[in-house]
């Protein structure tokens, strides 16, 4: 298998071809100008942060940049109306408690990946 690099991520966020076949017409990687700048920041932090209403591209291209960053996959889905974030580690739930908790568990798992 090819190894995965962060331009061909990059390309599939575009609507492009990756040029390896990373991509599938079933799931959706493209990514609209602000999913893009979360997308941006994650690359930045070491992790994405997102709420249950943004859409599921995001969540493919992060776990794609992951792997060609050879990073741990690390999610944080804030829930600001119930005051709750939940913890995805490599596609498992690694922990859910209130946003504040959340937010502090997670700067310490980013480590890994820096």
């Amino acid at each position: 298998m090819k190894r995965i690099k962060l331009d061909h991520v990059e390309r599939l966020s575009h609507g492009k071809r990756s040029g390896i076949n990373i991509g599938s017409r079933s799931v959706g990687h493209y990514l609209r100008s602000h999913e893009r700048e979360s997308y941006q920041r994650a690359l930045k932090k070491g992790y994405l942060d997102i709420t249950e209403k943004d859409r599921a591209n995001l969540w493919h291209i992060w776990e794609k940049a992951c792997l060609a960053m050879n990073w741990n996959f690390l999610v944080l889905i804030k829930d600001p109306e119930k005051d709750i974030g939940t913890i995805y580690q490599n596609n498992k739930i690694a922990g859910r408690d209130k946003l504040s908790n959340t937010k502090k568990k997670m700067k310490s798992l980013v480590s890994s990946n820096f």
